[in-house]
């Protein structure tokens, strides 16, 4: 048998609404650090709540629900208890943490409350596709129930916070970390840091900096040895594109009018040198030929050297970005071109992603489409 508490049960000396900081201070069994998440994060919940519910926590002894309860109380009395489990972000693979907080609630038969210092967007789907609740220090909150009925909500940092102890990557825009990211998304896991680094051709200790970022955001699993045993290639992408644009991370952006149309800037684009094709119409050469793209192909986008000098080589004519349906730039990493006596290529297929999400007009949805025809063949690309 193990212990079960509800608002109904609970000792009313217990039930008496007492601040969180003085709850902390007493709870037995709990590490400082652990103390710090369970104050920030419960800290965020209460904050939420209407002025008529109370908030209160209590460490808990017993044979199966030792540990933390939250208990809510609305002003009828009605109310709720969650088991709350806290833990720094990324100390378990996602995987391994739902199965652990599913077997959490079965052995208290309590709804669960993970509470952590961050919580990024794939753990947050995780948990929510799960059932689970969850907060974090920065304010991101999900508190559900079915009985009594509740939905809390609550929105965080787009990022991880840097602690002072961390080196990990806080903005995910210099050209090592665009080198990681493109290998992550076509590697074979698992794989391991300086394996990454050689396929990446980057220092091991710039892979290292990046995976604490992606670990604690759930992007990556990685086991005990630092190994990356799993990629969410989907959340990969559109956490690289919180911070790199194709517009705003590589240099010499042009806008241009093909006067002729679309079609023979890519027919003449066969017989250039030194230049990769990206959005669109890259995006078009890597669907499965059954596909049918869901817009039509109204802007070109390219890499080159030399903008200025591609635009003059396929006759374009110079235009703002409202009329132009064609756009080039020098990319910020150069090994993404081909050599100048190579023919045209396709950019890495991380790139092209990247450059659909953050390119004007319906791209988003190419992309979109481009990550579902992947994902029909590999389950990494689903979330």
């Amino acid at each position: 048998m193990h212990q079960r508490l509800s608002c109904a049960d609970c000792p009313p000396s217990l039930l008496e609404h007492v601040s969180l900081i003085n709850l902390f201070l007493v709870m037995r069994n709990v590490d400082v650090r652990e103390t710090r998440l369970l104050e920030d994060g419960l800290r965020r919940v209460e904050d939420l709540l209407p002025s008529s519910w109370e908030a209160s926590i209590f460490a808990v002894e017993g044979a199966s629900a030792d540990g933390t309860v939250l208990v809510l109380r609305g002003p009828s009395g009605v109310g709720v208890t969650y088991s709350v489990e806290a833990s720094t972000a990324g100390a378990l693979p996602l995987g391994r943490l739902l199965a652990a907080l599913r077997d959490r609630q079965r052995e208290t038969g309590l709804p669960v409350l993970f509470v952590a210092d961050y919580i990024g967007a794939a753990t947050r789907r995780g948990l929510a596709q799960a059932g689970l609740s969850f907060a974090d220090s920065t304010g991101w909150v999900r508190l559900v129930s079915d009985d009594p009925l509740i939905l809390l909500t609550g929105e965080g940092a787009e990022r991880s916070p840097r602690t002072r102890e961390s080196a990990a990557v806080l903005r995910m825009n210099g050209v090592a970390t665009g080198r990681v990211i493109r290998a992550l998304s076509a590697v074979e896991v698992p794989i391991g840091v300086r394996e990454l680094a050689g396929e990446a051709r980057v220092s091991p200790g710039s892979v290292s900096k990046l995976l604490q970022t992606l670990a604690a955001e759930g992007i990556v699993d990685r086991d005990a040895q630092g190994t990356v045993t799993g990629v969410r290639r989907r959340s990969l992408l559109r956490r690289w594109t919180q911070d790199y644009g194709y517009a705003t991370t590589n240099t010499g952006m042009g806008y241009w009018l093909a006067p002729r149309g679309l079609a023979q800037v890519i027919d003449r684009l066969a017989q250039q040198e030194g230049v990769t094709i990206t959005g669109s119409a890259a995006a078009r050469r890597l669907l499965p030929p059954d596909k049918t793209p869901v817009v039509p192909l109204r802007l070109v986008a390219l890499y080159t050297a030399s903008p200025r000098t591609l635009a003059g080589e396929l006759g374009l004519v110079e235009a703002d970005a409202s009329t132009a349906n064609v756009v080039m730039a020098v990319p910020q990493d150069e090994r993404i071109l081909p050599s100048p006596a190579e023919p045209v290529a396709l950019a890495p297929t991380a790139l092209v992603v990247a450059d659909l999400l953050t390119l004007p007009g319906r791209s988003d949805a190419e992309a979109e489409q481009l990550m579902d025809a992947m994902a029909a063949a590999d389950p990494t690309w689903k979330d």
